[in-house]
């Protein structure tokens, strides 16, 4: 059964011994995938990547926030080798990798739980990972494309900043796990969608927004290799997990799975212009 994974890494170190086999699952299944970019190396490995599957693999490219503070705050082994990621991030590299295969800015937007007093001046950081997300948003509206957002606790921060810079393409607030109140205000803008992962196993704290989310606002994601579903714990989440996702929504919303599938499918196709 084909599936729309919205958020995902294959490019990234973690699935080295996997990605092939991965792959010819996704083609054979006639599934899809975003390729995200979280800095500008796997941006651009991630491009590459979806270029040699170009009806199944496509890409978005983006500085996550910890990543756009000119310097490492930690070692993400999943992620890529020590120092394979160089700082700080020139952001104008993002511009030249624009083509028919990126369907997407991102991921970016608004997380300062990396933050703290030990690595230097915090307002200042902020200040960083703000600029850095206005100049992403302000390419998105450049290129006409749709942003994937990064946002942990600061929604109405990352709303206010997308007002203020008149953003009107579409944007996914990925992985989400805000506050009843997020989810009501992120709502009102008919442009913005939400997409789950498998964090929605792990406790019912989501119910009542999982079942309260339209289903034409709807797409559903890994964020592989990380979070994999309960059952799988420790091991590599990878794109067909978002069947665990789908799953746990079908019943959320008293549906059929396979009707949850087919929704996030064409909602993905929509979303990222397929």
């Amino acid at each position: 059964m084909k599936f729309f994974d919205s958020h995902c890494h294959l490019q990234f170190d973690a699935f080295n011994d996997l990605r092939d086999q991965i792959i010819s699952d996704i083609v054979e299944s006639n599934s899809k995938v975003i390729n995200v970019g979280s800095s500008i190396e796997n941006s651009r490995s991630g491009t590459l990547l979806s270029k040699k599957y170009p009806n199944n693999l496509y890409s978005s490219i983006g500085i996550h926030p910890v990543h756009s503070l000119g310097f490492s705050v930690y070692e993400d082994k999943e992620e890529a080798e020590k120092d394979m990621i160089k700082y700080p991030q020139d952001l104008n590299l993002l511009r030249e990798m624009i083509d028919e295969n990126v369907k997407a800015i991102g991921e970016c937007g608004i997380d300062f739980s990396y933050l703290k007093d030990s690595i230097g001046d915090v307002e200042n950081l902020k200040q960083k990972q703000i600029d850095c997300f206005k100049f992403q948003i302000e390419l998105a509206k450049e290129f006409s494309l749709p942003l994937i957002l990064h946002v942990c606790k600061e929604y109405m921060m990352a709303l206010e900043i997308l007002n203020e810079l008149n953003f009107k393409n579409k944007a996914v607030f990925h992985f989400f796990k805000g506050k009843y109140f997020d989810f009501e205000e992120i709502l009102r803008n008919s442009n913005y969608y939400f997409s789950f992962s498998n964090v929605i196993l792990y406790d019912n704290s989501m119910d009542k927004v999982v079942y309260d989310v339209p289903i034409d606002r709807l797409m559903i994601e890994t964020d592989g290799p990380y979070v994999p579903p309960i059952s799988k714990k420790g091991e590599i989440n990878e794109p067909k997990n978002v069947f665990y996702v789908a799953e746990k929504i079908s019943k959320i919303k008293g549906m059929k799975i396979e009707e949850i599938l087919d929704i996030s499918y064409n909602n993905g196709l929509k979303f990222f212009n397929i």
